[in-house]
């Protein structure tokens, strides 16, 4: 063997000595899990989902209204489609005949602007579309995802107004006779 193989191998038993004395004296570190995104700052119960590389700059957005509802950590880049599709999208209802499609609106909410006004209001459709210019997803950003299903006019709708109609036509003659 030449010097420097004798002097690496020399090393490398003092090293692994070393390592068998910690273990025999149960002086080893404990085992660690890698913490990501800021999970452990959130103080609450709610659904928390991380969607980012690791290193990667990311902001917390709140989603309301949405199949998976959460904190969300997204990489800031993220624009509003891309962060209704990791909620799983919005619930597309299959059209029915004689039925008109929900009216499906969202809304962006940024609290140190106000928090009564929303910055952006659209239906889904025209975000869909591209119509909608929605600016990039800040921290704290708050996205609520309203579904209002129009209401329908049915035959049952029809007979209650049919009877209420008739029952206020017989109280209204049955006054007339007692007044006579």
């Amino acid at each position: 063997m030449t010097a420097p193989a004798v002097r690496c191998a020399s090393a490398l038993a003092r090293s692994l000595g070393a390592l068998l004395m910690l273990a025999a004296l149960g002086t080893a570190l404990p085992a660690q899990a890698q913490e990501f995104g800021r999970i452990q700052e959130t103080k609450t119960n709610t659904a928390y989902f991380y969607y980012a590389q690791p290193g990667e700059a990311t902001v917390q957005v709140s989603l309301w209204g949405v199949p998976q509802p959460g904190l969300y950590e997204i990489p800031d880049s993220t624009d509003l489609d891309r962060l209704l599709t990791l909620a799983g999208g919005i619930p597309m209802q299959e059209r029915q005949e004689n039925r008109k499609p929900p009216r499906i609106t969202v809304r962006l909410y940024r609290p140190d602007r106000s928090r009564e006004e929303p910055l952006v209001e659209a239906r889904i459709q025209k975000i869909l579309d591209g119509k909608v210019d929605a600016p990039p997803l800040r921290e704290n950003d708050i996205v609520v995802v309203e579904t209002v299903q129009p209401s329908q006019f049915t035959w049952q709708d029809g007979l209650s107004i049919v009877s209420t109609a008739a029952s206020l036509t017989l109280l209204f003659l049955r006054i007339l006779r007692f007044g006579d």
